[in-house]
């Protein structure tokens, strides 16, 4: 290779070079004048809040019946026939078969303590000399009659040879969930428009075009029980309910 061709390929090299700063800064200048551009341009934030009272669709209890002694054979027979007693007053209450569902019974045998035992937990041990047996029954009520759940959970019911009702919490739940919850999407972005229309009122611009949105808290609330903190919260113990939902919208403004 000459000499000449040296200097050439150096001058091609710092062109290059040159050139790809230069595109660099321009860059840089271009997306700083964007910025100041979108940051001096007027706009208005705000939140725009929807509420709506909804009734639970379906009801849901579960629990177990329980037995504990120390003859086997006598603890089955008992849990066996409560159970039927208790289907019967499921029945009397407004159940259907179809909506009650229960569990084969469990069995679980304990031990007795060591003599030398102290502080015994009888959760753990038998309560005597001889193994205590545990025999369990679980149940799952699911149904739409939600009132007649409520009105369950309240009554006093009471089984014999000493087989115990044990009742959780009652669950009621929308079924249409996500239906509602779009529905008051729609009403809370028509609320934020609202305010901001008000909010730029006599102000010489109007409200243009929306830059940004995004949903914030979301609450289901027992009716009548509204929370307006800023945390979400699903409650699943009411059959009357009040959902509440805010957005937060951000539009340009436009001179009028």
């Amino acid at each position: 290779m000459s000499q000449s061709a040296t200097p050439q390929r150096l001058a091609f090299l710092l062109l290059g070079a040159s050139l790809a700063f230069g595109f660099i800064v321009a860059s840089d200048k271009l997306s700083k004048a964007i910025a100041q551009v979108r940051a001096a341009r007027p706009e208005v934030t705000v939140k725009g809040v929807a509420t709506q009272d909804l009734r639970a669709d379906e009801g849901e209890l579960s629990g177990a019946l329980s037995w504990r002694g120390t003859d086997l054979a006598a603890g089955r027979a008992a849990l066996e026939a409560q159970r039927e007693v208790f289907r019967g007053k499921l029945a009397q209450a407004g159940f259907a078969e179809s909506e009650v569902e229960m569990m084969p019974i469990s069995v679980s045998r304990l031990e007795p303590a060591r003599a030398s035992a102290t502080n015994v937990d009888y959760n753990k041990s038998a309560r005597g000399p001889v193994p205590d047996y545990i025999l369990i029954s679980p149940f799952e009520l699911r149904t739409s009659k939600v009132d007649l759940v409520a009105k369950l959970v309240r009554q006093e019911v009471v089984l014999a040879q000493e087989v115990e009702l044990q009742r959780n919490m009652p669950f009621f739940r929308l079924l249409k969930f996500d239906d509602s919850k779009k529905e008051l999407l729609e009403a809370a972005a028509k609320d934020a428009r609202r305010r901001a229309d008000i909010l730029v009122a006599g102000s010489g611009s109007k409200v243009g075009a929306l830059i940004d949105a995004s949903q914030g808290v979301f609450q289901v609330s027992a009716k009548g029980r509204v929370n307006e903190g800023d945390y979400a919260s699903v409650d699943s113990s009411s059959v009357e309910k009040t959902m509440r939902l805010v957005v937060t919208m951000r539009f340009e403004l436009v001179k009028e």
